[in-house]
């Protein structure tokens, strides 16, 4: 179950075709479910919240690189980035939109039993 369909994408201003939209919705969907213990998988109706957070994923491209072309380390002059500040970037992102919620009383962030 997507977090965020394309037509909600659409409607809160998402430039991306839809094509393009699928892959990093899946990757933002995938890095949500993976720092938050799949605590969300399933969820209906889908919160305000996470779809906030996998628009701005999606739009800020910070689940990967869709031509092929991830790097390690990439400049051009005084600008550079690399795959591990990207990460760093989502989980920040995720932590930050998500921060407080829980599913069956349980914080999404939890890492106990």
């Amino acid at each position: 179950m997507q977090y965020l369909a394309f037509a909600d994408y659409q409607s809160m201003g998402g430039g991306l075709p839809q094509d393009e939209f699928i892959r990093q919705e899946y990757a933002a969907r995938k890095e949500i479910d993976s720092l938050t213990f799949q605590r969300l998988q399933g969820i209906d109706p889908v919160p305000e919240e996470l779809k906030m957070c996998t628009l701005e994923l999606v739009e800020r491209e910070l689940c990967g690189n869709l031509d092929g072309q991830d790097f390690i380390s990439q400049g051009s002059g005084r600008l550079s980035a690399t795959k591990e500040s990207l990460k760093g970037k989502a989980a920040e992102l995720i932590r930050k939109y998500l921060d407080g919620m829980t599913v069956d009383g349980i914080p999404v962030f939890y890492a106990g039993n």
